[in-house]
């Protein structure tokens, strides 16, 4: 059987979703006249800011979390490869030694460009 026409339909229905739910949010507050600035004040939406939302971050935060990004995928590798072990043969070993030993060259190349250095 052909499920396209399922899936595209499914598919649209799932990207359109967002956009219905956004733009009846518009027409409800427009229909019902909502002027006031309740809606718009500290009570809804936090606390007041301290400082400029523009300043400029650290690109140390942003070199961490790319880091543990990479190893947080790995996990993901890892978990197949242990249900795998069910029926252990010699080229299971052989791709997680070689998966583990390409994943340690990334770290040791990122320890020797310094990403793992906290600086600010």
């Amino acid at each position: 059987m052909n499920y396209y026409p399922y899936f595209l339909i499914i598919f649209v229905l799932i990207l359109s979703l967002p956009l219905v739910m956004i733009l009846t949010s518009k027409i409800v507050r427009f229909i019902a006249g909502y002027t006031n600035q309740t809606s718009d004040s500290i009570y809804e939406c936090g606390e007041p800011s301290v400082e400029n939302s523009w300043t400029k971050i650290p690109i140390g935060y942003f070199k961490v979390a790319l880091i543990f990004i990479l190893f947080d995928i790995e996990l993901v590798f890892v978990f197949p490869w242990i249900l795998s072990l069910s029926n252990p043969s010699p080229e299971i070993y052989l791709s997680f030694i070689t998966f583990i030993v390409i994943l340690f060259l990334g770290w040791i190349y990122a320890y020797k460009k310094g990403f793992l250095k906290w600086e600010m």
